[in-house]
C-alpha cells in the first residue's frame, strides 16, 4: 500500500508517513507511520529501505503496543511510502 508523506499539521490524512528531521550533525531521523487511524508508530522493528519501501509489514496490533498503550485498530499492510528520499534504515528489532 502506497501511503503520502502527511504533515504534522493534516491530522486527517492518515495513513501517511512523516519526516521527523535530523540530529545536530544533520544525519536524518527515521521516518514515522500515522496509522490508519491517526495514532503515530515509530519504524524502528521495520527496515526503511532507499526506495521508500517499509519491511517487514506494518502492523497497529489490537491489544495495543504494551501494557500501557490502548488498543490499536489492526491496520496490517506492507507500506511503501510516497515521495521518500532519506536515507536506508535496517530494522533495530
Amino acid at each position: 500500500m502506497k501511503i503520502p508523506r502527511g504533515s504534522y499539521d493534516n491530522r486527517a490524512l492518515k495513513p501517511a508517513w512523516l519526516a521527523v528531521g535530523a540530529n545536530a550533525d544533520g544525519t536524518p531521523h527515521r521516518p514515522i507511520i500515522r496509522c490508519a487511524c491517526g495514532k503515530l508508530a515509530g519504524t524502528r522493528s521495520h527496515h526503511v529501505h532507499a526506495d521508500g519501501r517499509v519491511t517487514a509489514s506494518f502492523y497497529h496490533p489490537l491489544e495495543g503496543w504494551d501494557k500501557y498503550d490502548a488498543p490499536g485498530c489492526g491496520f496490517h499492510e506492507f507500506l511503501e511510502l510516497e515521495g521518500y528520499d532519506g536515507p536506508e534504515f535496517s530494522s533495530e528489532s
